[in-house]
């Protein structure tokens, strides 16, 4: 990828590292209150230990969640994430780009504490001058950065653990997960989905491509050997941030030319993720009723974000970099090894295409989620919006409740379901960005926190009054 310069570490950024991670500390001290572990412990039938949360992915999301809810009292909880350790997240896996898209001072999952920000790290292993001299995180300093966060709030995680399935038990939840030792169950009275952009979907190409042989075309998102592109001619379908990663990378590999396809007559130059990115917009949008909520959310997600300026400069100033505007395609076919597109310009011919065209919210696409899929409200079974602002693909999101989670289709058929939380992409429609953006957790994980100890507290009221009524009179000092 593009070269990102930075200085080197500082002779002393382990000292440095390791003075930072204990004012981490020393702040999660002095922030302890209320100190009090409240969530009463519980005793499954058939004998099964019952976490009080399990989180689903372990990446930057599932981090902060896991941050905060012991801070907010919560023990005995559970992260678990199929890869394996420090190589959670969408970083470790198709993300392409040689810097993160967020501006270099936003929170992310520090849990509001400024010595566990990315400031805080990169000023102690790099320097100020370092600081200074960037305007985005590097990726492969933000890594790093996650790494540290993990090592430094030392939470519960098993890594090489995949969530399979999910099922309705009288402690609340039966996860069936695979590992390497083979499959095993987890009971859980809560679960939170922190499983990425295609958590409640899957990532999507138009079905002309998808029938074309592997070996042809690719999803961005999947693994691609950008080495064998050498000498080659490769399509681009999408105009966006990922599009412009995925040309850059074949066309250093050696690709003999990048055709980048859009379907508009221009590329878009909007960002209109950095105008909702207020506290006002990021708090309360799900408090908006079905009307303002579809209207504002469908603009944002139907205009999309722009490709961000330094990623354009950086893919149009190759050598072998073509745009193609106004040129959607129709249809493709494999001729003679190659594909063959009809595009809205005429047949254009590639030696292998990449479809950057995002992600299909499609619960039975998921393994975990399919069984249920049926069950869940989606947004077409809660809000029918002017024929003017319908969006069939949008209307497939699923529609949650304030703490996040699904709610059932049919009233009384499935109320398990309540116990899922869903922060993944699919709470858009319902809360704006939330779970899969770096520059949204500031304030979407205290949200989904709260609705997580909103419902454990709910579900013990009893007990809690209970312990209440048994509280000595007085305890001394």
């Amino acid at each position: 990828m593009t070269h990102v310069l930075t200085l080197p570490p500082l002779a002393d950024a382990d000292e440095r590292l390791a003075v930072l991670e204990r004012q981490v500390h020393a702040d999660l001290f002095a922030l302890r209150h209320p100190e009090k572990i409240w969530v009463p412990p519980k005793i499954s039938p058939d004998g099964a230990h019952v976490y009080n949360v399990i989180v689903a992915g372990a990446g930057q999301a599932g981090l902060a969640v896991g941050g905060l809810l012991r801070r907010e009292g919560v023990d005995n909880f559970l992260l678990i994430d199929k890869a394996r350790q420090d190589r959670e997240g969408v970083w470790h896996d198709f993300a392409r780009m040689p810097e993160i898209r967020s501006p270099k001072h936003y929170p992310g999952p520090d849990q509001g504490l400024p010595n566990l920000t990315y400031e805080a790290w990169h000023r102690a292993a790099f320097g100020d001058a370092s600081w200074d001299s960037i305007e985005l995180a590097p990726l492969a300093q933000w890594t790093d950065y996650l790494v540290w966060i993990r090592k430094v709030l030392d939470l519960p995680i098993r890594n090489e653990t995949e969530l399979t399935g999910i099922h309705p038990h009288p402690a609340g939840l039966e996860l069936t997960v695979r590992t390497p030792a083979g499959a095993e169950r987890l009971v859980c009275r809560r679960l939170v989905l922190a499983t990425g952009h295609d958590g409640t979907g899957r990532w999507w190409m138009p079905p002309y491509l998808e029938a074309l042989p592997q070996h042809l075309r690719a999803q961005a998102a999947d693994p691609i050997d950008f080495a064998v592109l050498r000498g080659k001619t490769v399509a681009v379908l999408g105009i966006g941030a990922s599009a412009g990663d995925n040309a850059i990378a074949a066309l250093e590999a050696g690709a003999e030319s990048v055709h980048m396809f859009c379907r508009r007559d221009t590329i878009r130059r909007q960002q209109v993720y950095r105008w909702v990115m207020s506290a006002g917009f990021l708090r309360h949008c799900h408090e908006l009723d079905d009307e303002w909520r579809w209207r504002f959310v469908t603009y944002v997600l139907e205009t999309r974000m722009a490709m961000p300026p330094n990623t354009w400069q950086a893919v149009s100033s190759l050598p072998g970099f073509h745009l193609h505007t106004s040129a959607n395609w129709l249809d493709a076919r494999e001729e003679d090894g190659r594909v063959v597109a009809e595009t809205a310009k005429g047949p254009f011919t590639a030696d292998f295409v990449i479809a950057c065209t995002g992600h299909d919210q499609d619960l039975t696409a998921r393994a975990e989620l399919a069984p249920f899929a049926d069950r869940v409200l989606l947004w077409r079974d809660a809000y029918q919006p002017p024929a003017h602002e319908r969006n069939e693909r949008l209307a497939r999101y699923p529609y949650l409740d304030r703490n996040f989670c699904f709610m059932e289709r049919e009233k009384g058929a499935a109320p398990w379901l309540s116990r899922i939380h869903d922060f993944t992409f699919g709470p858009t429609m319902s809360f704006g960005p939330s779970g899969c953006s770096i520059s949204t957790l500031r304030l979407t994980v205290e949200m989904l926190v709260a609705g997580v100890t909103r419902e454990l507290l709910k579900e013990d009221v009893a007990e809690h009054w209970q312990a209440l009524q048994a509280h000595p009179d007085y305890i001394p000092y």
